[in-house]
């Protein structure tokens, strides 16, 4: 560096020594110094949507794990920034790492909040974006190098988040000397990453040497890698270990301690699971409705719940109950954890293994009432023939993060050891799973990334598929094509007797034909329409290298079973559920026999 440099080329010289390889961005005049400056510094990757920016850095961010690279979001202000506003929720609501850098009008121009606007493009992004990041921050001078560390390890750390920085136009084009930037001093931002309670020992071997059914839930709080280097002594307790949806890919499906992953839409399986456990060990998931169902009131009824996160906000909410809450860095707090338990020399009941093992063998993800269309596929079969063909982990699985495709994936995938399976529970959005698996294949260019996505979301944001052609990424797009929205199609069947609005094509909602679309882009299509056991097409589009399309034809009125459900009351009310009473209902003798250390009298749905 000479030292008459351009700010924008220091400050793109600091995120390099940060870590970022790589920038999702799409241009725009007031960020355009700042894309200059990392075109031969970084890979850059041009989008079609600020959205798919932030979306596909949040997910490259999740497939590097802790493996030093990380991706950044450049774009410009006013509708560069409202457009990526739904990326930064998205991040926020799953306590992710993402680092926003957006363009703002010159100093001179900013209204502060005397008019709507003065410069050009000119909106806050700080008032905008503060609610749902961090940090969010105006520069109108030039950050010292400890400053925008002190911004990047707060989004890394602690229950992690996205952090924007709002970056005037002139100050990124100013010339400044790089030496009076880079200061030995660090500077330190607010964080969680060193919050660590005292463990409350006596209490936790109490409660162990009480439990006879335990059950560990573990979430993307607690890192894979931590995970994975305390296996060994959770294989010593012999503890079934469950996943939240973000940790979905921590344990192989065939593992004989994975629990699955209970939810409101959760393997029926793994919900009679955490229903019946005893001693319910939370490490790093926030126990939100979607966890708990919402009648939160019966979950995990007959369990004395530990529940460990940093967040001390999430351990004071009123739901669900808890016997036990430890504010720490799970991270730090299950070793120790595990660690101290394992003193006792007690481990889990085999009698509660072998029952585990009965339900995954009897309570199947491929229910029988969603086999109704002969002439068209069934999604579950399908995602249970896709766990089958792609078998190991040189594949990666990005399904979209709402609607029946979402959820039959997430019942139904049987996951292996070393696959990356990433989604975005939180917001559940239409339209993420696109842009989730281009930044899982920009970060693994290696691997055969495979998106499930139905076809109202994938419309959503189908302009990125340009993307995929362009940079040629070993992407698979799988589309469940039953033209329109199947999950609010189903709901207005269910609660309003069929009065559909905006669902499908007879009610408004134009989407494209699939084989022209791909073929505007030189992307080979296959269909399918029954098993993909002879469809040798399908099996050669989902294993080569480079883009494909597979379209899956279902039937309008599929079912997507097992579903939780709620009743309405005359008054309006709604009462939903508890996790194990799932439809289609169990019958009575089979219930008694899966919901065996259940109550009788919670056994059977109302």
């Amino acid at each position: 560096m000479t030292d008459s440099v351009k700010y924008s080329d220091v400050l793109v010289e600091h995120l390099v020594e940060l870590g970022y390889t790589h920038c999702f961005f799409l241009g725009g005049g007031n960020v355009m110094h700042l894309i200059e400056s990392a075109r031969t510094r970084m890979e850059c990757v041009a989008v079609v949507h600020e959205v798919s920016a932030g979306i596909a850095a949040e997910y490259f961010n999740v497939a590097m794990r802790e493996q030093g690279k990380k991706a950044v979001v450049f774009v410009t202000a006013g509708p560069g920034l409202t457009n990526l506003i739904t990326a930064i929720g998205g991040a926020w609501l799953e306590s992710r790492e993402l680092l926003v850098i957006g363009g703002q009008a010159r100093t001179e121009f900013l209204s502060r909040g005397t008019v709507r606007q003065i410069g050009h493009q000119e909106i806050d992004g700080v008032g905008i974006t503060s609610p749902i990041t961090k940090a969010s921050v105006t520069i109108e001078k030039p950050m010292m190098f400890s400053e925008l560390k002190a911004f990047s390890d707060l989004s890394a750390s602690g229950r992690k988040g996205p952090v924007f920085i709002e970056l005037c136009l002139d100050v990124s084009a100013t010339y400044v000397n790089p030496a009076e930037l880079y200061d030995a001093n660090k500077q330190q931002l607010e964080t969680e990453s060193n919050i660590t309670a005292e463990l409350p020992v006596m209490k936790l071997t109490e409660m162990w040497s009480k439990s006879q059914r335990p059950l560990l839930l573990v979430g993307q709080g607690l890192s894979y890698s931590v995970f994975q280097e305390n296996y060994s002594l959770i294989e010593q307790l012999k503890l079934p270990t469950a996943t939240s949806w973000n940790a979905a890919d921590y344990l192989d499906f065939n593992n004989p301690l994975y629990a699955g992953r209970p939810n409101t839409y959760g393997m029926r399986w793994a919900n009679a699971v955490i229903q019946q456990c005893d001693l319910l060990i939370v490490v790093g998931a926030r126990l939100g409705l979607q966890q708990t169902g919402f009648n939160w009131e019966e979950f995990a009824p007959l369990a004395s719940v530990i529940h460990v996160d940093i967040d001390p906000l999430e351990l004071n909410k009123s739901n669900p109950r808890t016997d036990l809450n430890i504010l720490g860095d799970a991270n730090l707090v299950l070793p120790s954890l595990l660690a101290e338990i394992s003193n006792s020399e007690q481990t889990a009941s085999p009698d509660w293994a072998e029952h585990i093992a009965y339900l995954k063998k009897t309570l199947p993800v491929n229910e029988p009432e969603n086999a109704l269309f002969p002439d068209k596929a069934n999604p579950f079969e399908f995602i249970s023939e896709l766990s089958d063909l792609l078998a190991d982990g040189e594949n990666c699985l990005i399904p979209c993060s709402s609607g029946g495709s979402y959820t039959t994936v997430m019942q139904s995938f049987k996951q292996k050891r070393g696959q990356l399976l990433t989604n975005d529970k939180g917001l559940a959005s239409m339209g993420y799973g696109l842009a989730g698996a281009i930044g899982t294949s920009i970060a693994l260019p290696e691997k055969n990334v495979v998106l499930v996505e139905g076809d109202g979301g994938f419309a959503q944001n189908l302009n990125e598929v340009g993307t995929v052609a362009n940079r040629k990424l070993n992407l698979k797009m799988v589309i469940f094509d039953n033209g329109g929205y199947a999950s609010i199609r189903l709901s207005q069947r269910a609660y309003f007797d069929g009065n559909y609005i905006g669902c499908d094509d007879s009610t408004g909602i134009g989407l494209p034909h699939w084989e022209s679309f791909f073929s505007a882009y030189g992307i080979p299509v296959a269909h399918v329409t029954g098993s993909i056991a002879n469809e040798e097409l399908v099996k050669e589009v989902l294993l080569s290298s480079g883009p494909g399309a597979v379209i899956v034809h279902i039937d309008k009125e599929q079912p997507f079973f097992p579903k939780l459900t709620s009743r309405i009351f005359p008054d309006g009310t709604m009462k939903s559920n508890p996790l194990h009473i799932m439809m289609p209902s169990l019958t009575n003798d089979v219930a008694d026999k899966v919901f065996k250390y259940l109550p009788e009298n919670f056994r059977y749905a109302e």
